[in-house]
């Protein structure tokens, strides 16, 4: 009883800390994905996602559209990871932007063959790697950057020069010729411009943008009366229609976008910083468009070519000449550019400081154009004029921030999360016959109807010495049901972590789970690391395991303390974990445990070993051991060989089977501890698994793979009033899987699954079929449909048939909605039963990211 004060001091220090932490990341509910971290590089960008169990990559496939990748892994079945959540869905969503467009990842869970991580891209990508992890608990996604321009200082604000060219019809010998224009070619001076603020454009910050095939993102600096502006803009646009159409699809990421004209400078600028003419993306066989109308040239050439150097002479802020320029092209008679020059006449006395001439100029302007967009863009103008000559200007200081060399940048807070709510429901109608008996009964029931909150929030702050971070991500479930199990809380994750890289020390509190120590849950605690130098590291930990994350307080009754040591190429490119636990339930010993953890990894061969080892029970805990290799660039094969106690080796197993008993301390009023340990050891099983498998690329979009699985699970003992087990003998799990862009419709990445069991006391054939489908850029969603059949031993036949359509809509940028429907057919019949039972569910929400 000892350790009762120390429990009570350690429930009351982090039971504080929990409550105290309102900003944390990770995701409701997350069991299988423990976070995503980005890197914004120079030439590239890599997306990390990071697991909590040790994930394999077997292949990954790209949609025709480049925004879904589908990327299909083995998952590693580690001490503690609950198996039913290997084979459940999972999300985690992202705020996309122009750097990384990433906007959430789906986990789709499966226990036999390979599981599937979906990751869905706002605007599409374009050349793209995939690296596993060293340790195999992360893969990442290295995105190639495209050329971008990240920013252009203009001499001139853009939309100071924002007087429309003319346009007039292009001569022609006979003026019937057809005009030739080039495909894929963008020609014309309109641009999108997305967005203006006072501070440089980040594009690691800033929201994606659906860039048009030929179209370019750029941003730019321009400096309006002494103060500079950035300024996001994409272009460019042959008429103002194309820019309109291309303003309503960046409408939900840029609600306040309009559409501007671009100067020649802008252009000449960005074509100086790309290499690339901004009118002409890429040169490709000319099209010809059908025949224009006759027409008459209203001006001749000589004109056309004065108007050309006229603009060129504004461009380049040599207004002098401008002036001398435009008034000779204004002194001949009324004609196509008469309204033009007028215009950039008063803009060139304007900014050349010959205000009282510039006044009359748009005044005249306005006398004889006095309708329209221009003549409201010119009173602007002439507005502007009047009031600056009656309110002395003021001087606007610009605020800086100065960083002395060598002293090191103030770091910034980084937050973000989302928060997603749903109404959740589950019904089912059955329908029993009992034909020896001639009984029947019908039956409705609701199972769940329920409003699902979950929380999640993520708040960093680094700098070259220290990295702080906070993960809070809980939830709760509102039950709708009259006599329903209540209102349920979850607890997932909260912790702070202080990383001192300076110091090599690392810290962190609270509720978290800590990989390749011998932990075998999630659990209320702390971990505490040095890190000698760049390959090794020392970490010591202690804590209360959580059997659930509905389990939001600290429990009492277990606690455990251990130690690792991490060794990073110990030998060559190998890895090596070592650690050593010991876990109390009350007065006993749970668990005493040694191990190790081994990786290695190239680029055609990669190996992951664990071997657990219960001293104190003297049981082998678990041995796992998993290969891949690649044979070819488009074959790979795999083995995986899985032996483990069965739950694992623990004193809290004798508590299966018990009834009305949930503790040690209550069992122990009916045996002896040495009892206590044997029954443990009765209520164990041994397990062991062997998987077989490959994949190989028929072509660049069109996958196979498949896997032969044995499985066998040992008996257990009857003792403690606790009947035995029977072994299950040699189990068999064949399946083959296709993975091909547009195989239930175009554009979509589809996936066909068969699967033959031959179990030991029946047999099932299964096919399935997933599909993920953005239909737009704002529109995603994912129809799966099922098919099994079960033929058992005992006579008793089952066919099951079902689907599922998942969609998600986006309102804004931040903004999500979400939708999922789905129905399953059951019917089971023996030699006098028939049970027919139809269930269905509904799922309706919303996600907002932050």
């Amino acid at each position: 009883m000892e350790m009762n004060k120390p429990m009570q001091m350690g429930r009351f220090v982090l039971f504080f800390v929990l409550l105290a932490m309102g900003a944390g990341k990770t995701f409701a509910g997350s069991k299988i994905m423990d976070r995503i971290e980005t890197k914004i590089g120079v030439e590239e960008n890599r997306i990390s996602i990071f697991f909590n169990v040790p994930m394999r990559i077997v292949s990954h496939l790209i949609n025709a559209k480049q925004n879904e990748i589908s990327i299909r892994i083995k998952p590693v079945v580690t001490p503690g990871t609950e198996s039913e959540f290997l084979t459940g869905d999972e999300t985690f969503s992202w705020r996309a932007t122009a750097e990384v467009p990433l906007e959430r990842v789906v986990f789709n869970g499966s226990l036999i063959g390979n599981s599937t991580l979906s990751l869905s891209f706002a605007t599409p990508i374009s050349k793209y790697e995939i690296e596993q992890g060293k340790g195999f608990f992360s893969l990442s996604l290295i995105l190639k950057k495209q050329k971008k321009v990240q920013q252009i200082k203009l001499l001139e604000p853009a939309e100071l020069i924002d007087v429309p060219q003319t346009k007039l019809p292009v001569p022609s010998k006979d003026k019937e010729q057809a005009v030739v224009e080039t495909e894929g070619v963008v020609t014309g001076d309109y641009v999108l411009n997305l967005l203006s603020q006072r501070v440089p454009i980040d594009f690691s910050k800033v929201a994606p943008v659906p860039v048009p095939k030929g179209r370019k993102l750029y941003a730019v600096k321009a400096e309006v009366e002494g103060v500079a502006w950035y300024r996001l803009r994409m272009g460019f646009f042959s008429s103002k229609e194309a820019a309109k159409i291309a303003n309503r699809e960046v409408r939900h990421f840029y609600s306040d976008s309009w559409i501007d004209l671009a100067s020649t400078e802008e252009k000449d600028r960005l074509q100086a910083e790309t290499g690339v003419d901004a009118t002409i993306e890429t040169l490709q066989p000319p099209v010809l468009l059908p025949k224009r109308d006759k027409v008459r040239l209203d001006a001749p050439v000589r004109l056309t070519k004065m108007m050309e150097k006229a603009r060129e002479i504004m461009t380049a802020q040599d207004y002098p000449k401008a002036i001398r320029m435009l008034t000779a092209i204004l002194e001949e008679k009324t004609h196509a550019y008469s309204k033009e020059a007028l215009e950039l006449l008063g803009l060139a006395r304007e900014r050349n400081d010959q205000v009282a001439h510039a006044k009359a100029e748009y005044r005249r302007y306005l006398e004889l154009y006095p309708e329209g967009e221009d003549a409201k863009r010119v009173n602007q103008r002439l507005v502007g004029l009047i009031s600056a000559a009656q309110t002395p200007k003021e001087k606007l200081r610009e605020s800086r921030i100065t960083t002395q060399p060598g002293q090191e940048r103030e770091a910034e807070w980084e937050v973000y999360g989302s928060l997603s709510q749903s109404y959740q429901r589950d019904a089912s109608q059955s329908n029993f016959i009992d034909t020896d008996v001639n009984f029947e009964d019908e039956m409705e029931s609701v199972n769940r109807s329920e409003i699902a909150t979950s929380l999640d929030i993520s708040a960093r702050r680094r700098s070259q010495d220290y990295d702080l971070r906070f993960q809070f991500s809980g939830g709760y479930d509102v039950d709708l049901l009259t006599g329903g199990s209540g209102d349920q809380k979850s607890l997932t994750e909260a912790f702070i972590e202080l990383d001192r890289q300076s110091q090599g020390l690392l810290g962190r509190v609270g509720r978290q789970r800590f990989r390749s120590s011998g932990i075998l849950s999630r659990f209320d605690g702390g971990v505490f690391g040095y890190q000698f130098n760049e390959d090794t590291r020392f970490n010591i930990y202690t804590g209360f395991p959580v059997d659930s994350s509905k389990d939001v307080f600290i429990r009492q009754d277990k606690w455990f303390y251990g130690a690792n040591m991490e060794m990073d190429a110990l030998i060559d490119d190998v890895d090596v974990i070592l650690f050593a636990i010991e876990q109390r339930t009350d007065h006993l010993v749970d668990r005493r445990a040694i191990g190790t953890e081994v990786r290695y990894f190239d680029e055609n061969l990669s190996v992951f070993g664990q071997f657990d080892y219960d001293i104190f029970h003297n049981e082998l805990a678990m041995f796992l051991f998993q290969s891949n290799w690649s044979l070819t660039d488009d074959t790979k094969a795999y083995i995986n060989l899985d032996y483990r106690s069965s739950p694992i080796i623990t004193t809290s197993n004798a508590l299966q089977g018990q009834e009305g008993v949930s503790s040690i301390k209550e069992l122990s009023l009916s045996f002896t501890d040495d009892e206590i340990y044997q029954l443990a050891l009765d209520r164990t099983a041994n397990s062991t698994v062997v998987s077989l498998g490959g994949t190989h690329f028929l072509a660049r979009d069109f996958q196979l793979s498949g896997d032969l699985t044995v499985a066998n699970t040992s008996g257990t003992s009857a003792s403690g009033g606790v009947d035995a087990t029977a072994a299950t003998g040699n189990e068999f799990y064949y399946t083959f899987q296709v993975l091909k862009n547009n195989l239930l419709k175009n554009g979509d990445i589809g996936i066909l699954n068969l699967r033959y069991i031959d179990a030991n006391s029946a047999n099932t054939y299964s096919l399935t079929a997933n599909s993920r489908y953005p239909v737009t850029s704002l529109w995603r969603v994912n129809p799966r449909l099922s098919l099994a059949y079960r033929d058992s031993d005992d006579g008793t036949t089952r066919l099951s048939a079902g689907g599922r359509l998942q969609a998600d809509y986006r309102v804004k940028r931040d903004l999500l909605l979400e939708m999922e429907l789905g129905a399953s057919w059951n019917r089971q019949e023996s030699s006098t039963t028939i049970d027919t039972s139809i269930d269905y569910f509904l799922l309706a929400g919303y996600r907002w990211n932050f």
